[in-house]
C-alpha cells in the first residue's frame, strides 16, 4: 500500500499567530481589490489577531507562512434572536497569481467541515463586482442559496473607498 505525500504547499491548515504578518498581508490584497470602505489598519489587525487567537473564529490558509495563496476567515456569532450561534464567513480570498487553482472551492468546503464540527449555520457570500458571476457558480454549485444581498451607498460614498485604495 502506498501513501501520497502530504502537500504542505497546497493543503488547507489552521493559521497560527505565526502567520500573523503574511495574513495581514493578505488582508491589505483584499481590500486594495475589493474593499468596500476606509481601510484601518487597527482594526484589521485585531480582527486577524482574533481570528489567528481562535477568539470564536478561525483563520484558514493554503501556504506556508510566507507565502499564504489563500485564506478564508471564519466567525462564530450569536443569532440575533435566538440563543444559537452561526458561521459567518468573512472573507474568502485566493491571490490573483493562483486563481486557475481550486482553492476558492476547497475553503468553501473547508468552510462546509467547520460548520459540521461546530453544529450550526453556515452563512457565507459574495460582496464583490469583479468577475461576480464566476464567483455566483461557483457558490451555487456548492451550496443552497439562501436569499440575495444588496448594497446602497448615498451619493459620494463610494468615491471616498476608490480615493483610499
Amino acid at each position: 500500500m502506498s501513501v501520497e505525500p502530504l502537500d504542505i504547499e497546497n493543503a488547507i491548515r489552521i493559521a497560527t499567530t505565526d502567520d500573523f504578518q503574511e495574513v495581514f498581508r493578505i488582508c491589505c490584497l483584499l481590500h486594495a481589490e475589493n474593499g468596500q470602505h476606509e481601510f484601518s489598519e487597527l482594526k484589521a489587525r485585531h480582527f486577524i489577531w482574533r481570528g489567528l487567537n481562535r477568539d470564536n473564529a478561525i483563520v484558514g490558509v493554503i501556504g506556508p507562512p510566507n507565502n499564504i495563496k489563500a485564506i478564508i476567515y471564519l466567525a462564530v456569532d450569536p443569532v440575533y434572536y435566538s440563543d444559537d450561534v452561526q458561521l459567518i464567513e468573512m472573507w474568502n480570498f485566493v491571490r490573483k497569481d493562483c486563481r486557475k487553482s481550486d482553492y476558492a472551492k476547497r475553503m468553501i468546503q473547508f468552510a462546509k467541515r467547520c460548520a459540521d464540527e461546530i453544529g450550526c449555520d453556515l452563512t457565507i457570500g459574495i460582496i464583490s463586482n469583479e468577475r461576480l458571476a464566476a464567483k455566483e457558480r461557483l457558490y451555487r454549485r456548492l451550496l443552497p442559496q439562501g436569499g440575495v444581498f444588496f448594497i446602497y451607498r448615498p451619493h459620494g460614498a463610494a468615491d471616498s473607498v476608490v480615493e483610499a485604495a
